[in-house]
């Protein structure tokens, strides 16, 4: 085992009900969270939508990644592609948000004009300069994958295909979410936290604080039942709802789903509705993250105000309890009384226990090259 994951107390381990957690150095390092965007985010598969945002050709939506703004565009071919979003005259950042194209890209600073197969198609006073060659500079393509109806991007030219470290998450989407390629964007909502990415991560990924510190929430699943399935790059969650939750109508046995694929992607679906909430973090500094949070789904005309009280549920009660939770402990990690902890797994390796918990660290750990 490598020394740089050995705490005050002792040490990471493969055996999560034998290990230490990670020292809280993880947590407060620069130098690590410099290396994370290195090793992790410009070499991991990043959701940055849906295929609702980008539905007909000339639709197209931007995200930004380990600093990079990137952008997805769905070709008059109906193929949907990605560049980096940035012109290759002087570098101007080229589209904002999501939107329609007409004509094509056209670059707001000269107005060089690119198809929506990001070749230059124009570019402006250029007939008089010698051996000007348009196929030259086409935007710069990156990998892009669709699953489960989700847009993903990764930045290494060397990516490996997504379906090698996520074999079986669209079998999961598919199974419970039947149809999820059809859903809207309901709502987007965007956190600044000031606690590192993998702590809001790290709460995600058990629920064995749920019944402490999110009361309203427990009631709503039955903690009798569950099963967890782990991909190599993924966690799936089931569990059923309470039929006789006070908040909504539900039916007996409505699934209540989780899911935390890696780095940097957490879902749920919550019961009463066919719904997806999807939060992804990103590093925004030392001990702070960015939260973007998308919820799409199809509302049930039978059940209109399911949808209502889903997002207030989630927006006005659950993350504000779980930021709340990730900033207290970010301040914890910060402190000289703490260094590390014990994982707390059950037999069952259940998602009440904390052992997503460690197989996310053991990821983190692999990515840096810190675990033997």
């Amino acid at each position: 085992m490598a020394n740089e994951i050995a705490g005050e107390r002792g040490a990471f381990t493969s055996q999560a009900q034998q290990s230490w957690m990670l020292p809280s150095r993880y947590y407060t390092d620069a130098d690590i969270q410099e290396r994370e965007v290195e090793a992790i985010f410009k070499c991991s598969w990043v959701k940055v939508g849906h295929v609702c945002d980008i539905k007909e050709p000339g639709d197209y939506l931007t995200e930004t990644i380990a600093g990079q703004p990137v952008m997805a565009v769905r070709g008059r071919d109906g193929e949907v592609r990605a560049f980096y979003n940035v012109c290759q005259h002087r570098g101007h950042v080229l589209l904002k948000g999501r939107g329609k194209l007409k004509m094509g890209i056209t670059c707001p600073y000269h107005a060089w004009l690119y198809d929506f197969e990001g070749t230059l198609k124009n570019a402006r006073l250029t007939d008089d300069v010698p051996d000007f060659d348009t196929s030259l500079f086409g935007l710069k393509p990156l990998p892009l994958a669709i699953s489960g109806g989700l847009v993903f991007v990764n930045l290494s030219p060397a990516a490996e295909p997504f379906e090698i470290g996520y074999e079986g998450f669209d079998a999961t989407i598919g199974e419970h979410l039947d149809g999820m390629e059809n859903y809207t964007r309901i709502a987007s909502l965007e956190y600044d936290i000031a606690a590192d990415w993998k702590v809001v991560v790290d709460n995600f990924s058990e629920g064995y604080h749920i019944p402490v510190a999110h009361p309203q929430l427990s009631t709503l699943y039955n903690t009798a039942q569950g099963s967890a399935v782990h991909g190599e790059l993924f966690s799936h969650f089931r569990n059923s709802g309470h039929a006789a939750y006070q908040g909504m109508q539900l039916d007996e046995n409505e699934p209540y789903l989780g899911w935390t694929l890696w780095p940097n992607l957490c879902m749920l679906s919550l019961p009463g509705s066919k719904n997806l909430i999807a939060l992804r973090m990103d590093p925004a500094g030392m001990g702070r993250c960015h939260e973007r949070v998308d919820v799409y789904g199809e509302v049930d005309p039978d059940r209109p105000e399911n949808v209502e009280e889903l997002l207030k549920l989630f927006a006005e009660i659950f993350n504000q309890e779980d930021i709340a939770l990730v900033e207290s402990v970010q301040r914890g990690l910060s402190s000289d009384g703490y260094d590390h902890g014990r994982y707390i797994v059950d037999r069952a390796d259940s998602w009440f226990s904390e052992s997503g918990l460690h197989k996310f660290h053991t990821r983190v750990l692999h990515a840096l090259g810190d675990l033997a």
